[in-house]
C-alpha cells in the first residue's frame, strides 16, 4: 500500500492560529464566556474515549486522495487526516491565573477516506496519543512560568517539539501494517504513564499578568 498523509505540519500551524490557540495570539486574554463558544467543536483527548471512525467527520478535498507521481517509481495519496494541537485556555483573577490545557482535535477538519479503515484510524490515534504527551508536558513545564509571556515561551517550544515528533511519527508508521510499529504504540503506553501526574488539564499559578 503506498500512500502519503496530509501534511500534519502545515495543518496543525493553520489551525493554532486560527482556532486552537486564539488565547496565546491574544496574549491569554481569552474569557470565559468565549471559551464555551471555543470549544464548542472540539474533541478532547480522554483515556476513557478512543478514537472511532464516527469521530472523523471532515471530507477531503480533491486534491487530498488524488494519486500523484512524485518519482518515477512512486506514486502517493492520502487516506486520512486528523487536525489536532495542544489546546490552552485560561482565566485571570487577582494574583491567579488558571490554565486548562488539553489535546484536542477538530472532527469536522479530520477525515478517513475508507470508513471501514481500521488502520488509519490506529495512525491517526497515535497522532492523538503524542498531542497528550506533550499537553501532559506543557502541564509540567508552564509551572515553572512567572509570568503569562513566559507561560507564552513555554507553550511555544513544547508545540514544536510536538510537531517536530508527529513528523518523526509519520515517517516511521505510514507504510507499517496495522498502521503503527509495535515499538512505537508501546514507546506512546509508556510515556502516558510516565506522565500521569500531569494528566488534570487545569494548571494554576500565582500571576495575572
Amino acid at each position: 500500500m503506498l500512500y502519503k498523509r496530509i501534511n500534519q505540519q502545515k495543518a496543525n500551524i493553520l489551525i493554532r492560529k486560527n482556532l486552537f490557540i486564539a488565547c496565546l495570539s491574544l496574549s491569554f486574554c481569552i474569557k470565559a464566556n468565549a471559551q464555551s463558544l471555543q470549544n464548542a467543536n472540539k474533541l478532547f483527548w480522554s483515556e476513557n474515549h478512543r478514537l472511532t471512525i464516527s469521530d472523523f467527520k471532515g471530507i477531503p478535498a480533491k486534491d487530498d486522495t488524488v494519486l500523484q507521481n512524485v518519482s518515477p517509481n512512486l506514486w502517493t495519496h492520502k487516506l486520512s487526516a486528523i487536525t489536532k494541537s495542544i489546546d490552552v485556555s485560561l482565566n485571570t483573577e487577582k494574583n491567579k491565573t488558571t490554565f486548562t490545557i488539553r489535546a484536542g482535535m477538530l472532527p469536522e477538519f479530520s477525515w478517513i477516506k475508507d470508513p471501514g479503515d481500521t488502520i488509519e484510524l490506529k495512525h491517526e490515534q497515535g497522532h492523538f496519543d503524542i498531542c497528550e504527551i506533550y499537553a501532559r508536558m506543557l502541564r509540567r513545564d508552564i509551572k515553572k512560568a512567572l509570568t503569562l509571556d513566559e507561560a507564552k515561551s513555554i507553550y511555544e517550544k513544547i508545540s514544536t517539539e510536538e510537531e517536530t515528533e508527529q513528523d518523526v511519527y509519520d515517517l516511521v508508521n505510514t507504510f507499517q501494517a496495522g498502521g503503527i510499529t509495535t515499538d512505537w504504540k508501546e514507546k506512546i503506553v509508556s510515556r502516558l504513564e510516565a506522565l500521569k501526574a500531569f494528566k488534570n488539564p487545569v494548571i494554576i499559578l500565582p500571576f495575572d499578568h
